[in-house]
C-alpha cells in the first residue's frame, strides 16, 4: 500500500503542526517552572538573609548578657532577637530545606535554654547572683550559652551550603548527634 502525493503531504504537515505544537508545549512548560522556582527562590532568599540577621542579634545580645550578666537596655521600635526567632522559624517550616528547619528549630530551643538559664541564674533567692564559676547556675547558664553558639553556628553553615549549594561537612553531623545524645542522657 503505498501513498500518494497528497496523503504525504497531509501526513507530513501533521507531523510537522503535531511537532510545533509539542515544542512549544514543552518550551511553555519549562519556561513556567524555571520563572516559579524563580519565584521560590527570591522569597527563599529573603527568609535565608532574614534567618543570618536573626542569628546575628541573637549572638551579639547572648554575648552582652554573658559578659555583663543582665540583659541591656533596647530602646523602642529596636528589633527583639528573641520574638524574631519564632517568626523566623515559621518561615522557615516553609521555605526551609528539612534540615535547616530542624537546625533553626535546636537554636530556637537553644535560645530559650540559655535565657531560661539566665533567669534562673538572676532570681535565685539563696545568694546574690554572681559570675562565678563556683556558681552552679552561672555554670549551667555558660553551658547553654555554648550550645547556643554550636546550634546558631549550624544554621548559618546550613544556610550557607544551600546558598552556595555546598554539603555541610561530616563532622557536623557527627558533632550534632553527640550533643543530642549528650542532651538525652542529662534529660534522663
Amino acid at each position: 500500500m503505498g501513498l500518494t502525493a497528497a496523503e504525504a503531504a497531509l501526513t507530513g504537515t501533521a507531523l510537522g503542526s503535531l511537532m510545533t505544537f509539542s515544542s512549544a508545549w514543552y518550551i511553555q512548560r519549562a519556561t513556567t517552572r524555571r520563572e516559579r522556582e524563580h519565584r521560590v527562590w527570591e522569597r527563599r532568599r529573603d527568609v535565608y538573609d532574614e534567618a543570618v540577621i536573626v542569628m546575628h542579634r541573637i549572638g551579639h545580645l547572648r554575648d552582652e548578657v554573658e559578659e555583663f550578666g543582665d540583659f541591656p537596655e533596647r530602646p523602642a521600635g529596636a528589633p527583639d532577637p528573641l520574638g524574631d526567632m519564632t517568626a523566623l522559624v515559621a518561615r522557615m517550616d516553609i521555605y526551609g530545606s528539612d534540615e535547616l528547619l530542624a537546625a533553626c528549630e535546636r537554636a530556637s530551643e537553644a535560645l530559650d535554654g540559655w535565657n531560661w538559664a539566665w533567669g534562673a541564674w538572676h532570681t535565685q533567692q539563696e545568694t546574690n547572683p554572681r559570675r562565678s564559676m563556683s556558681d552552679p547556675r552561672w555554670v549551667r547558664f555558660l553551658e547553654a550559652v555554648a550550645a547556643s553558639r554550636a546550634a546558631e553556628s549550624r544554621v548559618i553553615g546550613l544556610l550557607r551550603a544551600e546558598v552556595h549549594l555546598e554539603r555541610p561537612p561530616t563532622w557536623w553531623k557527627l558533632r550534632e548527634r553527640h550533643q543530642w545524645r549528650r542532651r538525652r542522657v542529662g534529660q534522663n
